[in-house]
């Protein structure tokens, strides 16, 4: 964490098929808890990815075997969810935001996401996690962009090629509290909105444990998410799964 318009269609759906919860107390980022790793299978569902069943009022838990985050400074944001692995997130005024959907434990595994929907503004969409021993901080820029620090290099996976950056962030929030540690950071940033992507993680760990500097930790959380910071606000609905 730091550190359009969409058809009308889409707004009744999620007017009307969706219980969105307001996060209240997001100042503190709580340790990823236990799920069912399984995702289930691919469905037409992520192509269109609307919301429609309802989620319980925390900043993390699992629903329907499916873990998801959302952390907040200033601001309003919440989160509701669709079957799978669907979830939708509206923004407003944030110092920064985080959050989104996925597995409460990383793995070096294919994930396919589809963002359905992506309106005002934002820094980045794409795959977020955290590991311990060492504690780290990593993103994949598949929308945006997440740059500054150190570039070491690129790194080729799915089709495009990322930038690579580190840098190190000083008695900042995490997911063990305040604390000093460093963030990877991949940059691609061009995916479209209304299309199946993949992002093959195993390529981006295998470079970071590599060439990164910092190795790579114990996996803690790994999720699809949206990032902003900077008083912006927005909203997101996207879908992902484990190829």
């Amino acid at each position: 964490m730091k550190s359009n318009t969409f058809l009308s269609e889409v707004t009744r759906m999620v007017t009307f098929g969706a219980t969105t919860l307001l996060i209240v107390a997001g100042s503190s980022i709580l340790p990823g808890c236990s799920k069912n790793k399984t995702a289930p299978s691919v469905d037409a569902e992520r192509l269109t990815g609307f919301v429609k069943d309802d989620a319980t009022p925390e900043d993390q838990g699992t629903v329907n075997g499916w873990f998801w985050s959302l952390y907040r400074e200033g601001g309003s944001a919440s989160i509701s969810h669709g079957s799978g692995g669907n979830f939708a997130i509206s923004y407003s005024n944030v110092n920064d935001v985080v959050g989104g959907k996925g597995w409460s434990t990383g793995a070096s595994r294919t994930i396919g996401y589809n963002v359905g929907a992506l309106s005002g503004s934002y820094n980045f969409v794409g795959i977020y996690g955290w590991t311990t021993n060492p504690l780290i901080e990593y993103y994949v820029a598949e929308k945006g962009s997440m740059t500054g620090g150190t570039s070491f290099g690129s790194v080729s996976s799915d089709g495009h090629t990322y930038s690579c950056y580190k840098s190190q962030r000083v008695n900042a929030p995490s997911i063990i509290g305040t604390a000093t540690f460093w963030q990877y950071k991949d940059t691609w940033g061009g995916a479209p909105t209304g299309s199946n992507q993949r992002v093959t993680m195993g390529n981006h760990i295998n470079n970071w444990r590599s060439r990164g500097g910092q190795g790579f930790g114990n996996h803690n959380y790994q999720i699809l998410a949206i990032e902003a910071w900077g008083n912006r606000s927005g909203y997101i609905n996207a879908t992902v799964w484990q190829q």
